[in-house]
């Protein structure tokens, strides 16, 4: 076969294939990752924190101040990651050692 016709047959077997095809598979320790939009959410902003931690603003913000909880500062804006928060809470929780 010349290089014309190789070229032509390998054109036309990428153009068969789909667009997904084209890229690489995740490897298998992202694949649980993508399962659901939910997953994906693990930065929240300080509103999104609020609705799911009963506390006031301010005592956001002296947790946060005191190091007590971890945030991601970006520019002005903190984001806080939420398995990290979770971890934090447990150990302000009493009897915590």
């Amino acid at each position: 076969m010349s290089n014309n016709a190789n070229q032509t047959a390998l054109a036309s077997q990428i153009d068969s294939l789909d667009e997904n095809q084209l890229q690489p598979p995740l490897p298998r320790e992202y694949e649980k990752r993508f399962e659901s939009d939910k997953e994906l959410k693990t930065l929240l902003d300080e509103k999104e924190i609020l609705a799911r931690i009963p506390i006031s603003r301010r005592t956001l913000f002296n947790w946060r101040a005191a190091g007590k909880i971890p945030t991601v500062s970006i520019g002005r804006r903190n984001l806080f990651h939420w398995p990290s928060i979770e971890a934090a809470l447990l150990r302000l929780q009493r009897g915590a050692e």
